[in-house]
């Protein structure tokens, strides 16, 4: 039985109202939270607005490191730059907005870059929040209080547990290598990595087979039973989440524009 206690490298030991929120609800709340983001208009002022402000009241509630915070967004920065040619494309005639040195800038293309940064932004933050106040296995915990399917559950919970089993294996090869001469220069160094990153997958099927007739043999059905704990309600969290939602509602289908 697994413990919803164990933390990962992504969750934060800080205090955080969020923590003690049942996981199926914070999964729950970050999917309506991303699903508003995603189908939110970017020309309308109301909702991006409304969205920037539910965002990061949550973040101020997690109270995660703003230090920890923009460090997990760098994340982000491949969608930044993407998005910074935007701009220059458009697939709309007369569409112009401002030429310099004979580069065309178009305001469909400005649109598009802002909808990208705003909400993989936006999105990126609430999947920081919940990767910081739920732990890894609290969110298995969520999937399977969520009805999600057991198969799914299992392959989720072993690859947790044993990702940093290959890491730390992956570690003591590169020890091994190096106490042998072994020296990250060149192309010549790739063919060593590639021995030992197959050695390490044909031991990890091997030990897979192991671990799966082990199992088998104490009687495992393909469920995984999970430790359960006492958690909290946080009304203010459902509270922006409602708000979310009902902006994008009220946005698209009432027609509140500012």
């Amino acid at each position: 039985m697994y413990s919803t206690t164990h933390s990962h490298h992504l969750s934060l030991h800080e205090e955080s109202s969020l923590k003690n929120i049942k996981p199926e609800h914070k999964i729950l709340l970050t999917f309506f939270i991303v699903i508003s983001i995603a189908f939110s208009d970017v020309e309308s002022l109301f909702q991006i607005t409304s969205h920037i402000l539910i965002v990061f009241s949550i973040v101020f509630i997690s109270k995660i490191p703003l230090k920890t915070y923009l460090k997990r967004l760098t994340i982000d920065i491949p969608f930044i730059l993407f998005a910074l040619f935007l701009p220059f494309l458009s697939s709309e005639n007369n569409d112009v907005i401002y030429t310099f040195a004979g580069i065309e800038i178009f305001r469909t293309g400005l649109m598009d870059m802002f909808a990208i940064l705003f909400k993989a932004t936006l999105g990126l933050t609430m999947g920081i929040v919940l990767t910081a106040v739920t732990t890894n296995i609290e969110v298995i915990y969520g999937l399977q209080k969520l009805k999600f399917p057991q198969i799914i559950i299992a392959i989720m919970s072993f690859t947790i547990r044993y990702i940093d089993v290959f890491i730390d294996e992956f570690k003591r090869v590169k020890i091994s290598m190096r106490s042998r001469g072994y020296k990250e220069k060149g192309l010549k160094t790739l063919f060593p990595i590639a021995y030992a990153s197959g050695a390490m997958l044909i031991r990890g099927y091997e030990r897979g087979e192991r671990v799966y007739l082990s199992m088998l043999s104490r009687g495992f059905n393909g469920s995984i039973e999970l430790k359960e704990r006492e958690y909290n309600n946080s009304i203010i969290l459902i509270f922006l989440t409602l708000v979310s939602v009902i902006i994008l509602i009220l946005d698209k289908y009432l027609w509140v524009n500012i």
